[in-house]
Formats: C-alpha cells, structure tokens, sequence
C-alpha cells in the first residue's frame, strides 16, 4: 500500500489508527483495541457523565467560594455575580470534562492516544491549529454579531463588564487556562471521544458518515454551552475543530491549539471592553 493509499484508508476508518504502530511487529490481536461495535448507548452516557461530573467539581468549588465573598447570590432576583478571579477558578472544573472519556477508554483496554492524545509537539498540527484558530476567531465575531443584530441586542455578551476587572496576572492565567484546560478538555470530550466515536457508529450504518459525525459532534458542543446568541458561532466553530481533527487523524494537537487561541484572544478583547 503506497503512503498516499495509507492516509485515505487511516481517514476513511478510524479504528484503523489503533493498529498504526503494531505495523511489523506482530503483536497485534484483532479485537483487541478497535471500537467497532461502539453503541450510541455508551457515547451519551459518556457525554453526560463528563457534563455532570465537571458540574459536580463546580459545585464543590463554589461553597468556599460564597463563603469567601468571591461569589455573590441577589436573592431578590436569583442573578449570580462572579469576581474574575473566581469564575477563572471555577472554568478549570473543565477538567472534569477528561475523567469520563479516559475511563471509558481505560475499561476497554485503550490508549489516551484513541483520545487524539498524540502527536502533541507536532510543529505541523501546531501551525494548523494556530491558522485554524485566526479562522475561527473571525468567524465567531461574525456569527456572533449576526445573532446580536438579529435579536436585537448590543453590547456583546455581557462577560465584557466582568472582564474589564482582570489584573495583568489573572489575564495571563486566563489566557494559560484557556490552551490548557479549556481548549484540551473541551476537544479531548468532543472531537477525541465524542466525534471519533459518532464516526465509528455511523461507517457501517449511514453514507456520508464522517459529515454526519462533524455536524452532530458540533451541534451538541454548540448547545452545551447553553448560550442563544453564541449558539450558530459555536455550531460553526465545532464544525471548524472537527475539520481540523479529521485532516489530522483525530489528534486533537491542532484543534486544542485551535480553540485556544480563539478563546484566549476572546478574554482579551473583552478585557479592553469589547
């Protein structure tokens, strides 16, 4: 098989990459470390076990929280009003979002590299997530300003306000978090498990099985995030990442590069109150 066939047939079947570096040695059992009996069943149960447990982590952190002052409840109105430093805090809960899909993996005899956790230093998938991640920004401030026009509300988000409160310090942990938790996790769950998994599901069972993967891979990323006016932005951006992590064999390198660079610059402009 030519190396040209080999980066179609890797594309075209997922499973195939668990069997990458078995190539020559002989060790390889078959069954051992493919997926291709993965149920819709276990992908959602998954997802919503990440959900509930990084939500689980939030609430354990916010007590202390209160308690401090760091995070203040209006009992007239029910409004939550988050200091920077504490919805910072509070964001790297998204760590709960690993602990599920690692699991998963961990049961059935997997690698983190089924993950996409793999080919991490590579300056190739670097670079592309770095490109992706300009792409994305542009497309998010578009999107998101379509949204606002539509329904007729200005100012942005409303984050702006909290935001124009970070010192000099929380901004570079903002921006750290946001590559390294954020950015990781998020794409870790989505595209690593989730949308690996949807394309695993779907090649046996539906044509055209790696677009219906991306669009409901980056569907459920939009509305997790439970926000109306962001939701076409994040929809375009999941369909952006999940692009970006088919080209690059399911590592998530790029597509984590990717989403943090969007974020991070996000924090920033919102810090100069934009």
């Amino acid at each position: 098989m030519t190396a040209g066939r080999e980066e179609i047939a890797v594309l075209d079947d997922p499973d195939l990459e668990e069997m990458k570096e078995y190539d020559g040695i002989g060790i390889f059992v078959p069954g051992t470390l493919l997926e291709r009996e993965v149920s819709l069943k276990s992908v959602a149960l998954v997802l919503v076990g990440a959900v509930f447990f990084s939500g689980l982590i939030m609430m354990f952190m916010l007590v202390p929280m209160i308690m401090e002052g760091l995070v203040r409840i209006d009992l007239n109105t029910g409004a939550v009003y988050f200091e920077p430093f504490a919805f910072l805090l509070l964001t790297v809960a998204e760590l709960g979002f690993v602990v599920p899909p690692m699991y998963y993996v961990r049961k059935r005899g997997l690698r983190a590299r089924s993950l996409g956790v793999k080919d991490m230093a590579d300056m190739r998938k670097i670079a592309q997530g770095l490109g992706m991640g300009a792409l994305m920004l542009g497309a998010n401030f578009v999107f998101t300003y379509l949204m606002q026009w539509l329904l007729g509300t200005t100012g942005g988000t409303g984050e702006e306000s909290m935001f124009r409160g970070v010192t000099p310090s929380e901004l570079v942990l903002w921006i750290v978090v946001m590559f390294v938790v954020v950015g990781f996790s998020e794409e870790l769950l989505f595209r690593g498990f989730m949308q690996r998994r949807l394309e695993i599901y779907f090649r046996s069972r539906r044509t055209h099985y790696r677009e219906l993967a991306l669009v409901i891979t980056s569907l459920v990323f939009a509305a997790v995030h439970m926000d109306l006016v962001g939701l076409p932005a994040r929809f375009v951006l999941g369909l952006l990442l999940g692009y970006l992590a088919q080209r690059q064999d399911y590592s998530i390198a790029g597509a984590s590069v990717a989403h943090g660079l969007n974020n991070a610059i996000v924090v920033v402009f919102a810090t100069m109150g934009y």
